[in-house]
């Protein structure tokens, strides 16, 4: 490893050059972080960062020429237009956020002069240059900022294009602009709440809802879409060689390809289309965060400890100056590991995954925070440091006077100063589409088209760059050849027509793409994709396909639905079944009896799933025969009846059930009287029972008819489930079940047995007492009588109680218990009190084994660290762990800022039961609450009352009730980087008895 760094005076004389502008900030911008928070030298902060060999960094500006820089893009003469975010984390309508522009004359890596183009920012969050000027985030606003005749002084005011952008996050945010292959304008948007995007003075009937994911924006033809749906906060999109988006996330996994029409994985589970029943997961095979020999999270996770959840820019290296090893290759900026991530995209089936390589840079200090990353017009990259102590959540405040640009180039220090694109003619524009810089292939590509636009005669540009399609043998050069002609409106539909049997994929696919990207195909384009459906032997090919199925009117989409399904080889793809359901979810009420045929012939198990679930109450079930199709139907029956009450009966119903009873397969017969029970079927139901209280049936088998049996919501069912309170290997389910129904004798069968259970099982125990107000009174007696020790009343189930809204109940709880929450005051009165008795000192002495004891006691039931535990809370791996404020803060006043998707809701049933939880789930007919250890599926028929509240499902004074050394303890295990084990039995056992998910 190697580090590069120049010396102070170096950096100084360096400032010195600023022309024409005054080094320095805005009078308004001051901080309010922590002043005991003290960071390093900028001279300092580039001494610490580590490279590969052969890569020199330098000290491209810091503070005070530029500071908070969250945002970069180049203009065509190569100079650094970047944008500074003074006002996080407060919104307000006006601002003193900036864009600078810095160029470096000499190319030595350190700016020469710097400018401030305009000063009037609120919430400045991205950037994007070309057009006439820049385009930025200034949120609740997409605008311009005229500059036509490039002297770099607007032209007038800013432009609004597009509002409506939600702003009641300070994080999840609009952000992240880049040009895209097909001249569209992309960015990101993080979950908050809907954003209702369109041109001002657009009504709300008329405008675009978008949550979180990838939108785009034509600056031409004035138009906005959401290109795909999901993720959480989405922070950086970039494109490689073949035109293939990828973008990173904060929270859950960072990267993912970008599909158009896609509805990817979400932290919570609430639909933006009630009919995306499954959705796309992240394609890298590996977490950044955890850390140890490989042992912890799913798949692989980072070789090394330190990494995080939280991801900041996307760049895939397109550049001429690093070694060809880093090109097409991911990089992204790890906020809470201080580093720059590196992954590799590996092409297969219809998509890539994301392998894991060595991080590129490290910081090397606390408050590097790598927010973009921009490979420039040498092929050097330029990062942003924003520069910051804490991560985006921590509320010790913002230092808003810091912040760093580093350029990183290989090999010699001193890179080429470029030319102004904009000078060059259409011909010298159209040979950078072979540059081996990408930097100048997207450059040149977007200047041809606003010589389009501005009516320039580029007939000459036309027939260059379509021999270079026709003869050229590199793909790549054919590719951007291809996108460059139909910016400029020169590549027409017998043109692409033509490419749909181009010998590569990638050109196929962009054809699909670019025909079906301004306005309905025609006629003559359907039919070919139709055939193309059944024919294709890419499966990227095919992704477009079912991309493009959303793009066309409904009454048109079943044959190419069709022809695509026939792909046994796509079932087990990672994108194209859940594509596929996407594009035919909008057809299923529009004709049943196609659905039903389009099931019988899918090959895509998945699909036939979701048909059957989305058509659970159908008459043309009968028609299906093969038992393979039977059992998804029957898996996808299943899933669209649960909380539904007293279903009508299909007519095809008695044949498919006829048919399955006969079938040898024991699977197959099972799940069909799992389905008969929803239908009140009196023998399915006996059948089940019998093997539920069969001792000499198989545990697996019980236990699945004990699920299949609640799940029904069969009647009478709660003598059964209290006589399995004497089966260990049954109690919990039994004890989870007994909680849908309202029998008066559970309480003291169940406290009767209290003494025998384990620690799983008597939390069980609690929460279903804790649901109804006759079994809470009974619970709290049995803490008086100290049958149930009052330590196990979690805060959590306190809260439940609370909320039963029974004054007796409520009477009882503060008598045995306590107050369930207390006034803000108390609550910061009590973070001051642990951060003066947690010293250093303190925490030195604990047992860091004792302490995962104890998170394991109090925290794992809801939060994974290092890969095992609960996913109700967030994903504690990767968060800002070691930082006692953080801590502290945020498990004494969880609901100080409650995110959305972990907002407690409170749902009362008709029969008096209380559930408490996240909402994981929500239609017509059902609601799924996420409890703090089980999904409870409700049926809305059954809901008597619905409220949310303002406090976080995470209760307050998880550790007020325990001694300060298990504080001290947990707090130093949270701290820790890698696991820490507690014995290899103890561990085996563990993962043995995870908690349900």
């Amino acid at each position: 490893m190697r580090t590069a760094f120049f010396s102070l005076v170096l950096i100084l004389s360096n400032y010195s050059l600023v022309l024409g502008e005054a080094s320095g900030l805005p009078e308004s911008v001051r901080n309010d972080q922590n002043p005991k928070d003290k960071t390093i030298a900028p001279d300092e902060s580039l001494r610490r960062i580590k490279v590969p060999d052969g890569f020199h960094v330098t000290l491209f500006a810091a503070e005070p020429d530029a500071a908070q820089p969250i945002a970069a893009d180049f203009d065509d003469r190569g100079r650094l237009w970047v944008a500074e975010c003074f006002s996080h984390p407060v919104w307000k309508p006006t601002g003193h956020d900036r864009i600078l522009i810095f160029e470096d004359i000499d190319g030595n890596g350190k700016f020469d002069e710097r400018k401030i183009f305009w000063d009037k920012g609120n919430y400045l969050t991205g950037l994007l240059y070309g057009h006439g000027g820049v385009w930025i985030c200034n949120t609740p606003n997409l605008m311009f900022i005229p500059d036509r005749n490039r002297d770099d002084v607007p032209d007038g005011p800013p432009e609004i294009h597009l509002d409506g952008w939600v702003r009641n996050s300070p994080h999840n945010v609009l952000n992240n602009l880049t040009w895209g292959p097909d001249g569209w304008m992309y960015g990101c948007i993080g979950i908050a709440a809907s954003s209702f995007v369109g041109k001002p003075g657009t009504p709300k009937s008329e405008r675009v809802e978008i949550q979180s994911g990838i939108w785009r924006y034509h600056p031409v033809r004035r138009k906005f879409e959401a290109v795909a749906h999901g993720a959480v906060n989405p922070w950086g999109l970039d494109f490689n060689d073949w035109g293939e988006g990828f973008f990173t996330n904060c929270v859950i996994g960072h990267l993912w390809h970008l599909v158009p029409g896609a509805y990817y994985q979400r932290r919570n589970f609430e639909k933006d289309d009630p009919l995306a029943y499954t959705r796309i997961e992240p394609i890298s095979d590996h977490l950044h965060w955890g850390g140890g020999d490989g042992t912890y999270g799913y798949q692989k996770v980072h070789s090394l400890a330190g990494g995080g959840h939280a991801h900041t820019g996307a760049m895939v290296y397109l550049g001429d100056n690093w070694p060809d090893r880093y090109r097409n290759t991911f990089f992204t900026g790890n906020i809470h590991g201080n580093r720059i991530n590196n992954d590799t995209l590996e092409r297969t089936g219809s998509g890539y995954i994301g392998r894991h390589g060595p991080d590129f840079l490290y910081g090397n200090h606390e408050w590097f925070r790598c927010l973009w990353e921009k490979y420039g017009p040498d092929g050097s990259v330029f990062i942003g440091d924003w520069h910051d102590y804490g991560e985006c959540h921590d509320k010790d405040g913002t230092h808003r006077t810091s912040g760093r640009i580093y350029r990183i180039r290989y090999g010699g220090s001193k890179g080429q100063r470029p030319k102004n694109l904009a000078e060059l003619s259409d011909l010298e524009l159209v040979a950078q589409q072979r540059h081996r810089n990408d930097w100048y292939v997207r450059h040149a590509r977007r200047l041809l088209h606003e010589r389009a636009v501005a009516g320039h005669d580029l007939s000459a540009a036309r027939r260059e760059l379509l021999r270079i399609v026709n003869e050229d043998r590199e793909i790549k050069w054919q590719l951007c050849a291809m996108w460059t002609l139909y910016v400029i409106n020169a590549a027409d539909e017998e043109f692409l027509r033509n490419q749909l049997s181009h010998p590569n994929e990638h050109v196929r696919a962009w054809a699909v793409r670019l025909l079906s990207d301004s306005s309905v195909p025609s006629n003559v384009v359907v039919e070919r994709f139709q055939k193309m459906g059944a024919s294709e032997s890419s499966a990227l090919v095919r992704l477009y396909l079912a991309s493009a199925l959303q793009r066309l009117p409904l009454d048109i989409r079943w044959k190419l639905a069709q022809a695509l399904a026939t792909h046994e080889q796509d079932a087990g793809d990672h994108n194209l079944p859940h594509m596929l359901w996407y594009g035919i979810a909008p057809l299923i009420a529009t004709d049943t009896t196609r659905a039903i045929q389009l099931l019988v012939k899918t090959e895509i198990p998945l699909v036939r799933q979701h048909i059957a679930r989305c058509v659970a109450t159908a008459d043309h079930l009968g028609a299906i025969d093969d038992p393979k199709a039977q059992l998804d139907v029957l898996r996808g029956l299943r899933q669209g009846l649960r909380g539904v009450k007293k279903p009508p009966v299909p007519k095809g119903w008695a044949r498919l059930y006829a048919q399955a009873r006969k079938n040898e397969d024991p699977q197959l017969r099972r799940e069909a009287r799992f389905v008969a029970l929803f239908f009140g079927d009196e023998h399915a139901e006996q059948s089940i029972r019998n093997e539920l209280m069969n001792p000499e049936s198989k545990i697996t088998c019980r236990n699945e008819s004990l699920h299949a049996l609640v799940e029904s919501r069969v009647a009478g069912l709660a003598p059964s489930l209290q006589k399995l309170l004497d089966d260990p290997r049954l109690r919990r389910p039994a004890l989870r079940g007994l909680a849908a129904y309202n029998e008066p004798t559970t309480p003291q069968k169940v406290l009767d047995r209290f003494r025998d259970f384990n620690t799983d099982a008597r939390q069980d125990a609690i929460n279903l007492l804790a649901s109804r107000p006759a079994f809470a009174l009974r619970l709290l007696q049995a803490v008086k009588k100290q049958i149930v020790d009052r330590r196990d009343i979690s805060a959590y189930t306190a809260r439940q109680m609370a909320a039963l809204g029974n004054a007796d109940v409520a009477k009882q709880l503060r008598e045995v218990w306590g107050e369930v929450r207390k006034t803000p005051d108390e609550r910061r009165q009590r973070i001051a009190e642990y951060k003066l008795r947690l010293t250093p000192e303190i925490l030195d002495r604990a047992d860091v084994i004792s302490g995962r004891r104890v998170y394991e006691q109090t925290c794992m039931k809801c939060h994974r660290l290092f890969g095992r535990g609960g996913t109700i809370g967030p994903d504690l791996t990767g968060s800002n762990r070691n930082n006692l404020d953080y801590v502290l803060e945020n498990v004494l006043d969880p609901s100080a800022a409650v995110a959305k998707d972990y907002q407690l809701w409170t749902v009362a049933t008709d029969d008096g039961r209380v559930v408490t939880g996240i909402i994981a789930e929500r239609d017509e007919k059902r609601v799924i609450l996420q409890t703090i250890d089980q999904q409870v599926v409700l049926s809305t028929d059954d809901i008597d009352e619905m409220q949310m509240s303002s406090v976080s499902i995470m209760p307050e004074g998880q550790i007020e009730k325990l001694p300060l050394d298990a504080v001290r303890d947990l707090i130093a295990y949270l701290a820790v980087r890698e696991p820490v084990p507690l014995s290899e039995a103890a561990d085996r056992l563990q993962e043995q008895n995870q908690p349900d998910k």
